[in-house]
């Protein structure tokens, strides 16, 4: 685990050290355990190590046999042992017992695309083809690594976060309006664009090659959901593909544990962890109120597994002391009220362990979420929708993302503003064409049935783009890595085309991964109703707007453009005088806020020196 970065631009060799050296510093939580550096001609290379696999001897780079090819990585390759033993058979030499070096050795052998295919990870890499002149950059199949970059006529950056590439001038930091627009539909940024207009993310399971002469940049998928056909799995079979992922994701030089909520999901992975690693460090989180407080299932799990369990209270005061130090590791922003009791638990399991399973996927996989509900036969809410689109079905009405007849996505997931709200905020100004939305409604039209699609739907969104973010952003704040064991790929084939009645019903959710748990887990664990990280937040909220000191100042946001303060401080201040304020609506509304300043703040102390 790590952080990369990377610049191609034509600069004399003392600056061009002196760059790196600085882009990597920006990312030093990601890896405070070394430095790596690789410069030749006009391509810059560099990543901070946090050492996991191979402690002492797996710095980067690491290169191939003869040095044609130069390998970087943040992310751990799960099946690097078996890879290894097979490229040994080949007659590659290999000098360190690094995932990475797995990387150069397989591109030499077997190609970019080859390599991508055999490949069970969290990643986003870099390697050079010194031969061919060739940059490759390719991110996981599920999007659990960050891979972001920017270019300009001859000039190419990447690097694991936002930061870096708007320390560099020539980069576009304005804000993007329609990511803004999508940020206050959805509390998070979608798909290729970022909140800012010069820097673009490399989508999940795909790969960009930066041909070093012409300095073209082309995009290619190298995975895509197997959607078809719909098969039903044995559960004792579920149970060994689950178990096989945990245990290939246990794998590490250093202390392993589990963030363990008591739902069924991080049950399971616990379970199956403390079978391989018994009195495994299990972690969990609570709250005050007992209505949101799910700590009392965990410490019954954590009891029937023979975990060592660490429980923690989160409580407002927690509130004010952690949200600035929250928004100031956020590439961008993002409304999810988890992310500061995630930031919190991560901090405290890294005096434990260097490496945490989650249980992140889950819910998309097996249907956990209740508004899936709505997208199935015989329910009121798709009359609803018929109703509201004259009578067409609910596959026609959910086309757009943020801009359906229903204030929904495509999943059902609920907005945090519709249209008209975010005009008043925004204006109506004109929308460009995204290619993007196009390709992932699409690609959900392929879906075997409305549920298969609804999670589809997330999966492609909600899950790289928040779930995802808000556990790499908190564990790397404190170098600590998240893994999620529900995302190896050979789980995702299975579990996504299950049955539709095998992965929810109008009365149970999640069925195949409950009948997996039965075999594991306490009766009353397995028939928990999903909870959810939810907090007693609207009153912490209305306290901390309260605080800032002026809400016309707090919300001017200077670099959006069009963005109407007097709006926006009209909007909160019906919400604070509520005695049921719309918690997302507010939490989202603060994120930006402190992100815009926080950024931009930083980004022009960056661009000073």
């Amino acid at each position: 685990m790590c952080g990369i970065v990377g610049v191609l631009d034509h600069m004399e060799s003392r600056k061009a050290r002196r760059l790196l050296t600085r882009l990597l510093a920006t990312m030093e939580a990601r890896g405070p355990d070394g430095a790596g550096q690789f410069i030749e001609d006009n391509i810059l290379m560099g990543m901070r190590r946090l050492a996991v696999i191979d402690v002492a001897g797996g710095g980067q780079p690491l290169f191939s046999r003869d040095g044609r090819v130069v390998a970087f990585q943040n992310g751990e390759i799960y099946n690097h042992v078996e890879l290894r033993r097979e490229l040994e058979r080949r007659g590659a030499q290999f000098r360190t017992h690094s995932d990475t070096e797995v990387l150069a050795h397989g591109y030499e052998q077997w190609g970019i695309d080859g390599l991508l295919a055999k490949l069970d990870g969290m990643y986003a890499l870099a390697i050079l083809d010194r031969r061919n002149q060739e940059l490759h950059l390719a991110r996981d199949r599920f999007g659990e690594k960050p891979l972001y970059y920017s270019t300009q006529t001859d000039r190419f950056a990447y690097s694991s976060n936002t930061r870096a590439l708007a320390m560099l001038p020539w980069v576009d930091i304005a804000v993007d309006s329609q990511s803004v627009d999508r940020y206050l539909a959805l509390h998070y940024v979608p798909g290729r664009r970022t909140i800012l207009k010069g820097i673009q993310r490399l989508l999940p399971g795909e790969r960009l090659t930066v041909c070093l002469r012409s300095r073209k940049v082309s995009h290619e998928r190298y995975y895509s959901h197997i959607v078809s056909p719909i098969v039903t799995v044995d559960s004792r079979l579920l149970l060994e593909r689950i178990e096989s992922a945990v245990t290939s994701r246990l794998v590490a030089d250093v202390p392993v544990g589990v963030f363990l909520s008591g739902g069924v999901d991080s049950s399971i992975v616990a379970a199956l962890a403390a079978q391989h690693h018994p009195a495994i460090d299990t972690f969990s989180m609570g709250f005050k109120e007992a209505r949101y407080d799910e700590s009392p299932h965990a410490e019954v799990v954590a009891r029937a597994i023979g975990s060592s369990h660490h429980h923690f209270t989160f409580d407002e005061a927690a509130f004010h002391e952690l949200l600035p130090a929250v928004v100031e590791n956020l590439d961008e922003p993002l409304g999810d009220q988890a992310l500061l009791p995630t930031y919190w638990l991560c901090r405290e399991a890294k005096r434990h362990v260097k490496v945490v399973l989650s249980g992140e996927g889950a819910d998309e996989l097996f249907a956990g979420y209740d508004y899936y509900r709505t997208l199935l036969p015989h329910q009121s809410w798709s009359a609803r929708l018929k109703g509201c689109a004259a009578g067409r079905g609910t596959r026609a009405v959910l086309q757009r993302l943020c801009d359906n007849p229903w204030p929904v996505t495509p999943s059902g997931f609920p907005l945090v503003m519709d249209s008209e709200g975010r005009r008043r905020l925004l204006g109506a100004g004109p929308r460009e064409p995204d290619l993007w939305e196009e390709k992932l409604v699409a690609l959900l039209e392929s879906a075997e049935n409305p549920l298969q699609r609804a999670s589809l739907a997330d999966i492609l969104t909600w899950l790289p783009d928040d779930l995802l973010v808000k556990l790499d952003r908190m564990a790397m704040s404190h170098s600590l890595e998240g893994r999620a064991p529900f995302l190896s790929p050979a789980l995702v084939d299975m579990a996504i085309r299950l049955p539709a009645d095998r992965r929810m019903t109008a009365q149970r959710s999640k069925i195949a991964l409950r009948d997996v748990a039965a075999l594991l887990l306490p009766r009353d664990i397995v028939e928990r109703r999903k909870h959810g990280f939810i907090l007693p937040m609207g009153r912490w909220l209305q306290e901390w707007l309260r605080r800032v000191g002026g809400l016309r100042t707090y919300f001017e946001l200077g670099r959006i453009t069009h963005f109407d303060t007097g709006a926006a401080v009209s909007l909160v201040e019906r919400e604070m005088a509520s005695d049921r304020p719309n918690e997302r609506l507010l939490f989202s509304l603060v994120v930006l806020a402190e992100w815009h300043h926080a950024f931009f703040r930083r980004v022009a102390a960056d661009r000073r020196f």
